[in-house]
């Protein structure tokens, strides 16, 4: 498996999915002491969680968020816990975050009447930072000048591009599909190979009509799953034309020896079968042999 295969495949197929941030969803800030940093909207953390699992409550979520307050000498914190889940509710990732309910000023105590829904998205967009969801942010890959302007290229070229990824529950679609793709692999014959395909239908169309790149491909290393069908289908073709024409020579043995001789001819090429050619090569090689022995015995 190549390396690109690895990545769309494998165990970060869906943190590389939530990784790159869009820069024009970001917004800088500067903290007391001097801190600056780039903050991540939590609204497009929320688009792109919908694109990749469905809609909230649907393909993710989160559980009811817990509060408590703390007293900080003339201030007053607030802290909320959340767990957030995708797939289903129990797959869930957690996540703390805070803020101010009351903060001495210059001119005094002022207190913020949206420090508990400060807090909750904190701790929500906390939780699903597991999940690699702005990681290119936490990462400190936004400090380097080059790595956004790419991004966002990167982000602008994608937008003009057709609509791409935004399939609703792609991930749930896509742990289907690798199944998919392992078992069609395997395939004996071809209508064994159609029957996958044909049970596949709903997520293959869904993917197909998403203009998705699990279908299309990148036009580069990763085989998009048009391309795969069409090139098992014709090696699975080939491969049932190749025992169909073994089975007609062989047929055409009328005694032990022609039966040795043509073994001696096709010896490597049957070697070479396995699975389901190799038993249907074995069921006919017996009954061939079983009939020559037969008319042997009537002749005698």
């Amino acid at each position: 498996m190549n390396a690109q295969s690895k990545v769309e495949n494998g165990n970060l197929a869906v943190w590389n999915a939530l990784a790159k941030t869009d820069p024009a969803h970001t917004k800088q800030f500067q903290r007391a002491g001097g801190f600056r940093g780039t903050a991540l909207k939590p609204m497009w953390v929320w688009q792109r969680l919908t694109e990749q699992f469905g809609p909230f409550g649907e393909g993710w979520g989160c559980d009811e968020p817990t509060f408590q307050i703390v007293p900080a000498g003339d201030e007053l914190l607030v802290f909320s816990t959340v767990s957030g889940w995708h797939g289903n509710p129990e797959s869930k990732v957690w996540g703390v975050g805070g803020d101010k309910v009351v903060s001495l000023t210059k001119n005094g105590p002022r207190a913020d009447d949206e420090a508990f829904k400060k807090a909750f998205t904190d701790a929500l967009m906390n939780a699903f930072k597991f999940l690699g969801a702005g990681a290119d942010i936490h990462m400190g890959l936004f400090d380097d000048n080059k790595y956004v302007e790419a991004v966002n290229q990167e982000f602008r070229e994608s937008e003009a591009q057709p609509e791409r990824e935004k399939v609703p529950g792609i991930s749930k679609i896509k742990e289907r599909l690798r199944k998919l793709k392992t078992e069609g692999d395997q395939a004996d014959d071809l209508a064994a190979f159609n029957a996958l395909v044909t049970a596949a239908k709903d997520d293959l169309t869904a993917i197909k009509e998403g203009n998705h790149q699990w279908w299309t491909g990148d036009g580069g290393e990763m085989e998009g799953f048009k391309a795969w069908i069409i090139r098992r289908r014709a090696e699975l073709e080939a491969d049932d034309g190749m025992v169909k024409g073994l089975i007609e020579s062989l047929g055409r043995c009328e005694t032990k020896i022609q039966l040795q001789n043509w073994l001696a001819t096709n010896g490597d090429v049957v070697e070479s079968l396995d699975g389901a050619d190799s038993r249907k090569f074995q069921l006919a090689y017996d009954l061939k042999a079983s009939a020559i022995d037969a008319m042997d015995e009537v002749s005698a």
